[in-house]
């Protein structure tokens, strides 16, 4: 999973570099996407996110976090959490043709499974793929990968 993400993020940077319409067709990350973060420790979640663009240019959101698999550092406790659900609100902005930066800033996690997050992200030159780096509590570990709802 890992080679596979590097290479997706890889293959989106070049494009971003080699494509002058690149500026065109991903500049907007408002919409539905549905995808995968996971650490090097084993955690799994799957997102379901939610982003709109202000008209200030800004983003908000919200991401829906379901707990697949817990990690190899994962408490007894904790690790009977997989299949429950938590909610983070994120905001940010674009920092560049097709590249956006947003943390968390709230969360409704009753289940008490969630962490707010920092995220460095590139969309792809169709729009239709986003991914990037989380700061995955201080070692910029987390890999989070998204597609377009359609």
């Amino acid at each position: 999973m890992k080679k596979f993400f590097w290479a997706v993020l890889a293959a989106m940077f070049l494009a971003a570099v080699a494509s002058p319409a690149f500026a065109q067709a991903s500049d907007n990350p408002a919409g539905h996407w549905r995808g995968v973060w996971t650490n090097e420790t084993g955690f799994i979640f799957d997102a379901d996110m939610t982003l709109e663009k202000g008209s200030d240019g800004s983003l908000r959101g919200k991401i829906v976090w379901v707990l697949k698999k817990v990690g190899t550092n994962a408490s007894e406790v904790y690790a009977k959490k997989a299949g429950l659900t938590g909610t983070e609100y994120v905001k940010g902005e674009m920092k560049g043709p097709g590249f956006l930066v947003f943390n968390g800033y709230d969360k409704d996690d009753p289940n008490q499974i969630l962490g707010l997050d920092k995220y460095r992200l590139a969309l792809s030159e169709d729009g239709k793929v986003m991914g990037g780096i989380t700061w995955n509590n201080g070692p910029w570990t987390g890999q989070y990968l998204v597609k377009r709802v359609e």
